[in-house]
């Protein structure tokens, strides 16, 4: 005889082979404590009494469920339990679950799911807030959209300026740029102001061009927006240099404040970029050209994101593919480290100067591929002293075999 244990939203039902419910065990208090034990696949001390009730009874128990057969390994009947991730009478209590509640319930369960369900959701909200990858999540999004943005608009501002001040088009800061325009605007101020004077560049005093008022005041409306929004993401650069400090401090020292950010950003967590092996922390970023590898057969890419890491963007082309596993592996271990031990380990950084100082010293210059010519003549080769060998063998043989000394 079998039994089928099901669990719903308030309880575990048990049913026989003919669909009938034979047993029950509801969830009349701490019912978001329960639901929470579930989703995090935890044996509850409520379906540990409904099973010793049915082994009494019954063969088999069949369980629907996504846990581990291996979680009710200490239970008396262990021996009688089958997990099922789906089962045809799961699908029956679902179907008609209406129908369920009415039959046997004698408490107002239903009336409570909703606050139930909502509690469980606050709670999780408060979970994932706490762990402030959200937060690192958000910002770096916000960081890379205010670059875009800002690089759209100070390339207007210079071309809006350059007609009026194009002495400026030398000066390459663009921060600096757009905080001139928006604090002096005029050429007579910039001058004035010695804002310049350490910038090797210089505004002519003969060079002049009549621009009137309300034109000077509309190009420093515009470029007061845009320096601000170079402060604003000078602000979020700052705010994600700390929280990275504060929740991932060996993936600070391993790959910067930044590459950190955009890693945990990219993989939504650092829970889940801590899960991934060093091959794939390897390629994150580069999933277009791993596509257009798998469908043109072009080389594979070598790294992804982590090409922003100091040691792998300054480096000589011939060694960046071996410093980029070296760096993904240092990377995949530190947030390990972060995700699941909170233990800081200074030595990691270290060790990572240490390999790339290594990989660099053995590698000096690139290394020579060779040719298909060069391949073709060395498996010539190669194929002609086999043949000889061959040849030379089979005639040892032959005179073992006259003089009597060979066996077979």
């Amino acid at each position: 005889m079998k039994a089928f244990i099901t669990t719903t939203s308030f309880g575990f039902i048990a049913t026989d082979e003919e669909f009938c419910i034979v047993d029950k065990f509801l969830f009349e208090e701490k019912q978001v404590e329960i639901l929470q034990e579930i989703g995090q696949k935890r044996l509850v001390v409520g379906e540990v009494d409904l099973i010793n009730r049915l082994s009494g009874k019954y063969d088999e128990i069949i369980i629907e469920t996504n846990k581990s057969r291996l979680v009710y390994s200490d239970l008396d009947a262990f021996d009688k339990i089958i997990v099922e991730k789906t089962t045809d009478h799961g699908k029956y209590i679902r179907g008609n679950l209406d129908d369920v509640i009415l039959s046997f319930l004698d408490v107002d369960i239903t009336g409570n799911l909703n606050s139930v369900f909502n509690d469980i959701a606050s709670e999780k909200i408060r979970e994932s807030v706490k762990t402030n990858d959200v937060m690192i999540v958000e910002t770096i999004n916000s960081l890379e959209e205010i670059e875009d943005t800002s690089g759209k608009l100070i390339e207007r501002l210079r071309e809006w300026c350059t007609p009026y001040l194009p002495e400026l088009d030398k000066l390459h800061n663009h921060e600096l740029y757009a905080k001139i325009i928006a604090t002096y605007t005029s050429r007579e101020s910039i001058i004035e102001s010695g804002v310049l004077d350490n910038t090797h560049i210089s505004l002519s005093s003969d060079y002049n061009v009549d621009i009137s008022e309300s034109d000077l005041g509309i190009i420093k409306s515009f470029a007061s927006s845009v320096y601000s929004l170079y402060e604003t993401k000078n602000d979020l650069e700052n705010f994600v240099d700390s929280k990275i400090k504060e929740i991932a401090p060996n993936m600070y020292d391993v790959a910067g404040a930044n590459l950190a950010a955009k890693l945990i950003a990219h993989t939504n967590g650092l829970e889940n970029l801590a899960k991934l092996p060093s091959s794939t922390v390897q390629i994150i970023g580069a999933e277009k050209a791993i596509f257009r590898h798998l469908k043109t057969g072009e080389n594979p890419p070598k790294h992804g994101l982590i090409f922003q890491h100091p040691s792998i963007r300054g480096s000589n082309w011939w060694v960046r593919g071996k410093l980029a596993r070296t760096v993904a592996s240092k990377i995949t271990i530190a947030a390990r480290k972060d995700a699941f031990s909170n233990d800081y380990d200074p030595g990691l950084r270290v060790e990572l100067d240490e390999r790339i100082e290594e990989i660099k010293k053995a590698h000096p210059f690139p290394e020579r591929k060779k040719t298909k010519k060069e391949d073709s003549d060395k498996k010539g080769k190669k194929s002609k002293k086999g043949k000889k060998d061959r040849g030379k063998k089979k005639k040892r043989n032959k005179r073992k075999l006259r003089k009597g000394e060979y066996t077979y």
